[in-house]
């Protein structure tokens, strides 16, 4: 009784924690292909804009991360726009290596608050991309790849721009809409921020929220929020 009482407890936690910050994703007809997406500004601005991006794990200030998504009928659009004085690049052979090795950013969709599983998309800023399958905890398939998800990546004066989409028709597939009515996904929005260092690289975390632990750590329920597509 004790052991099923604390069971649903537990339950109760990840449940709030995964529902404590709510992304709104606006529709829109304007896009129909990325190339749509990295050419317009202005179909951005219909977007809600985030910028509520800290270093949970660190006292400074986390350097500017602007996110923006917005759907139309068959496609999540998304956009990363992040501010970066020392941009790292890994130059492995091994494309997924180098991607782990580069600046990036980060978006995590998973089917439930167990994380069993979710699915990742680490994009860095060339466009390159490493994808894969997880379950709770950190069970990482690296093989497995989206099979929509596009990428373009532009270096700028100030850092880079990551723009991104993924057909509606592939969150279905793996069974992460929240709803019947196909509106609400479990996402988690991320960055990591890298910068030169002696003896070696220097690796920070940024999030739009604080996950319940002490050293940095998203694959976990609480750093899940809620996406929510309205229009």
């Amino acid at each position: 009784m004790k052991l099923t009482t604390l069971l649903a407890a537990s339950a109760v936690l990840v449940t709030a924690s995964v529902a404590a910050k709510e992304y709104q994703i606006n529709h829109t007809d304007q896009l129909k292909s990325l190339n749509d997406a990295t050419k317009s500004t202005e179909v951005w601005e219909k977007a809600e804009v985030l910028t509520d991006f800290t270093y949970p794990w660190e006292k400074e200030v986390a350097p500017k991360t602007d996110f923006r998504a917005l759907w139309s009928d068959d496609a999540l659009y998304f956009r990363f726009i992040a501010d970066d004085k020392d941009i790292q690049l890994g130059d492995n052979p091994d494309k997924d290596q180098a991607v782990l090795d580069s600046d990036r950013v980060e978006l995590f969709f998973a089917t439930s608050p167990e994380l069993k599983p979710y699915y990742t998309a680490e994009m860095d800023p060339k466009g390159r991309t490493f994808d894969a399958k997880a379950n709770y905890y950190r069970e990482v398939d690296p093989s497995w790849n989206w099979e929509t998800l596009q990428t373009v990546g532009e270096i700028t004066p100030n850092g880079y721009v990551l723009t991104g989409k993924i057909d509606l028709d592939e969150f279905t597939k793996l069974d992460l809409w929240q709803d019947a009515d196909k509106q609400t996904l479990m996402c988690a929005i991320l960055r990591g921020e890298f910068s030169a260092g002696e003896p070696k690289q220097v690796r920070k975390w940024i999030s739009w929220i604080k996950p319940d632990s002490v050293k940095p750590d998203f694959h976990i329920p609480s750093a899940f929020g809620t996406c929510k597509f309205v229009k």
